[in-house]
Order: C-alpha cells, then sequence, then structure tokens
C-alpha cells in the first residue's frame, strides 16, 4: 500500500464482543467492523472490482489441470511467524469448515507444491475465477498459530483481545505496509450510549452511532462510512409454521421505520403488513457478547409480542448461541450476516449460506438471474429476515480522518490516521 506510519492513537467504545476477532466467521460482528485491518486475502478488489494481488506474487498461472498461486517471498504474520503456502492451505480449508462453504462451491482442497514452500496448487479452476473467490472477507488468510483470542494475520495492525478491550496495535510486519497510527483501543461498550457519553465526557474520539446526549462537543465531525453486516432475524426449528421460509422476512417488513430509529440499523422501508408474531410464547435469544444485538432484541420483542403469542428477549453464551444456530433448536434468534463479496450473487451467496449452510452450495454452482439483489428482496425465500444494517458512522473529533474502504462500505484501520496532538 505505501503507507508511511505517521503516529498517534485513536479510542473508541463498542457495544460489541472485544474478546474475540474471527475473521473468516460469517456471523462475528467485530470482525465485520475491523478485520480488514488486522487481515489480508491472497487477492483483494480495487474499486472497480477489478482483481490484485495482495499476498500473492502475480495473478493465478494455469499449467494444464492446475492452476498455481505463489505466495510473496519473506512474508511474517503480525506474531512474527513466517508465512508460506501451507498457511494458506490451512487457512482456506478452516474457512470451508466455518464460512466459506458456498463461496469455496467445488473447488478442491488445495495442496502445496512439494518443490516450492511457496506455491499453491488448486486444480480445475479458472484462473480468472479463483482470484475473485480468494478475494472473499471469510477467506481472508489467518496463520496456522492463529485463535480467535490470539489473532494472526498479516493485516496493517496485530489485535489483542481482551474481556474489557480490543487492542490494535501497528504491525511492524505488515505485508501491505504498517498501519498510520500507533494504536486503536476499542473498549467494550455496556450499550449504546455508553460510546456517546464517553465522547462527550471527552474520554474517547469516537461516539459511536451517535453524536451527544447532553451537549455537543466542540469541534465534532460526523462521519458515515455505509454498512459492514446485516443483521438478521432468524425463524428455527422450535417456531413451527412460523419458521416456514419468508416468514421472518415478512415480520421485518412489517416493522416501522419509527419503531428502530434509536438503533442506527440503517434506512428502514415504509412498513408493509404487519409485524405481529403468531406463534406461540418463545425467546428471541441474542449473544449477551453484544450490547447493540441485546438492544436490538429487546425492541424486536416488544414489537412481535402479541397477548398469548409474547416473545421474551433471551441472553446467552455466543457458544450456546452458536450451538443452536447449528441445530435449529430455538424459534427465533437475532444474528449478524457478513458479507461474502461485492453485492450482487455474493448477497444471496452470505445470505443462504446463513440460513442453510451447504446447501447454499448448489446456488454458486448454478447462480441464479434474478431481477433484484436487495437484501430483503432476496429474504423473502430464506428462513431469515433483514432487520437493518450493522452501520459504521457516528461522530469524530476534527483531528481524525477514517479512510473508506474500497468497496465503498466500511472503514479501512489501517488507512485511517491523525492530524495534531
Amino acid at each position: 500500500m505505501g503507507r508511511l506510519p505517521i503516529g498517534g492513537r485513536m479510542s473508541l467504545r463498542i457495544p460489541h464482543d472485544t474478546s474475540r476477532l474471527e475473521p473468516q466467521d460469517l456471523f462475528d460482528p467485530m470482525a465485520a467492523i475491523v478485520a480488514t485491518g488486522v487481515f489480508d486475502t491472497i487477492y483483494s478488489l480495487d474499486s472497480q472490482g477489478n482483481p490484485f494481488p495482495s499476498l500473492a506474487d502475480g495473478l493465478p498461472k494455469r499449467e494444464g489441470r492446475q492452476t498455481r498461486v505463489m505466495i510473496r517471498e519473506g512474508l511474517k504474520s503480525s506474531r512474527g511467524f513466517p508465512v508460506d503456502a501451507r498457511d494458506v492451505v490451512q487457512s482456506i480449508e478452516r474457512a470451508r469448515r466455518i464460512g466459506a462453504v458456498a463461496v469455496l462451491g467445488d473447488l478442491q482442497a488445495p495442496v502445496v507444491d512439494k518443490a516450492d514452500p511457496r506455491c499453491v496448487i488448486f486444480k480445475d479452476i479458472d484462473p480468472s475465477v479463483l482470484v475473485h473467490t480468494l478475494a472473499s472477507p471469510v477467506l481472508a488468510l489467518v496463520t496456522r498459530h492463529h485463535a480467535p483470542g490470539a489473532p494472526d494475520g498479516t493485516g496493517a495492525f496485530r489485535a489483542e483481545p481482551g474481556p474489557d478491550r480490543l487492542t490494535l496495535v501497528r504491525n511492524r510486519f505488515a505485508a501491505r505496509g504498517p498501519a498510520f497510527l500507533e494504536e486503536i483501543v476499542l473498549h467494550r461498550a455496556t450499550d449504546l450510549l455508553d460510546s456517546v457519553r464517553a465522547y462527550e465526557a471527552q474520554s474517547a474520539d469516537i461516539a459511536w452511532l451517535g453524536s451527544y446526549i447532553h451537549q455537543p462537543r466542540p469541534g465534532s465531525v460526523a462521519f458515515e462510512l455505509g454498512s459492514a453486516a446485516w443483521i438478521v432475524l432468524r425463524g428455527g426449528n422450535e417456531a413451527g409454521e412460523w419458521g416456514a421460509p419468508g416468514v421472518a422476512q415478512r415480520l421485518c417488513d412489517g416493522i416501522p421505520p419509527s419503531r428502530l430509529a434509536h438503533l442506527s440499523l440503517g434506512r428502514i422501508p415504509a412498513p408493509t403488513g404487519t409485524p405481529t408474531w403468531g406463534g406461540a410464547p418463545c425467546e428471541l435469544l441474542v449473544s449477551r457478547a453484544s450490547p447493540h444485538l441485546g438492544e436490538i432484541a429487546r425492541t424486536l420483542a416488544s414489537i412481535l409480542s402479541s397477548p398469548g403469542h409474547e416473545v421474551t428477549a433471551s441472553e446467552v453464551a455466543p457458544n450456546d448461541l452458536g450451538q443452536r444456530r447449528k441445530t435449529g433448536a430455538y424459534a427465533l434468534m437475532l444474528d449478524v450476516v457478513r458479507p461474502v463479496g461485492p453485492p450482487g450473487i455474493a448477497t444471496l451467496l452470505a445470505l443462504a449460506t446463513a440460513d442453510q449452510g451447504a446447501g447454499a452450495k448448489s446456488i454458486a454452482r448454478h447462480p441464479p438471474r434474478l431481477s433484484s439483489y436487495a437484501p430483503r428482496a432476496l429474504a423473502r425465500t430464506l428462513r431469515l429476515g433483514v432487520v437493518g444494517e450493522l452501520r459504521i458512522s457516528g461522530t469524530m473529533i476534527h483531528q481524525l480522518r477514517l479512510a473508506q474502504a474500497r468497496d465503498g462500505n466500511g472503514w479501512d484501520p489501517g488507512s485511517s490516521y491523525r492530524v495534531g496532538p
């Protein structure tokens, strides 16, 4: 990238889990927000959607039935480990198990070239298809030493998670240049207003999703950097006929925008129909690690409920939520789904993967031609509904310059910087 470190620090409070960071997890809100600053993909797409090498040494080369990708020489991870083709192979297969099953489709497991430790061999795939596949954010490279609680990538920052804060420290081994900033500290907010209170008290540099409660802070600048993920309402096996495809989106479509305005979910369309839950009394499950999602769940529960059909928000441990998601053992769940590529068929792949797992592979194999790839339109055939968006927006001190992500949605932490003291 040619970044030259400038210096400075930035701090904020954010209402999500700071104890882990998993770029290959389709459902990790913190990864949706900051993973691009910590991890790189093998190839990336520019603002026009054209691929270019990020960690690769050039574009793939076809030799008979083999397509070969060379990894750049001398790469090191944020924790100082050498990076070679073994990390790529393990990372891809790990992603296949976690969130990239549809993105990878029928792509066979790659292997390391026995004659060259920097060469990864893929079979029976066109190079132009491969570069777009390997540019997916859920295929970000993680090393053999990576764990969600101790992330290890090649991005502009090294991530240090903890129960109360996630610290991003400039990565001196960064493959595409270290971050402009020395450090970004993301303290875990207890609710949506916690971040705004801290900003108003001048103990934080950003008011996440807000501006002020009592008095505007002098010199403040609003920022709006788009959507990082979708917030969805899932219907599970315990919902009966109310868990059928299309029902969750029908409920979401009936919610008046004014009822959700305080939750910073982006533009909500005018309501159609009614948002009244007609199933048996049930719980709306949500991760207790994300205060933002918890507030949304409580609001939705009050909107959906009616006498005899009460919905109660219930916060559960993230691991429990993940297990219930896999088995379908719930009636309703609030969740996050990250994009897996540029808007279009990748939108359908992300939502379909979230809804039916391996069944989304058939969509990847035979992509439908649709008149609209709008998330809410796509969800009308799925067992989940789009409530709104996870936005990157708020208010910041005038010394900060937050960089827009290349695709126009979200931000680039590594290219963000601070001017002055």
